[in-house]
């Protein structure tokens, strides 16, 4: 089963996905610190609470394009190696991120 501590040497994250998710993320650490600063000014609830969505929302981006790279990359050649044990990671992977 590909884990962390018996893989270390693999790459999990495509290139791709990786300087993807970088951009994002940074984007979205902006946008983090633009809701702590409306808390502090005070702003309406309302705006506050629509721009932690737009944050959630964006995580939701990265996590997609993670789990896609996890079932392209990791899923697939631990069932291409015939290792039973990717199914029940698979299946606690689902029904914790669902």
């Amino acid at each position: 089963m590909a884990n962390q501590s018996t893989q270390r040497d693999e790459q999990f994250l495509a290139p791709e996905v990786v300087d993807d998710a970088v951009v994002r993320l940074a984007k979205i650490n902006g946008q983090v610190q633009g809701v702590s600063r409306m808390i502090k000014e005070g702003r309406h609830c309302v705006d506050v609470l629509d721009q932690i969505e737009s944050v959630r929302k964006a995580l939701d981006g990265v996590s997609r394009q993670v789990t896609r790279n996890y079932l392209e990359r990791c899923v697939t050649d631990a069932i291409r190696r015939d290792d039973p044990l990717i199914y029940d990671e698979l299946m606690k992977v689902l029904f914790r991120h669902r």
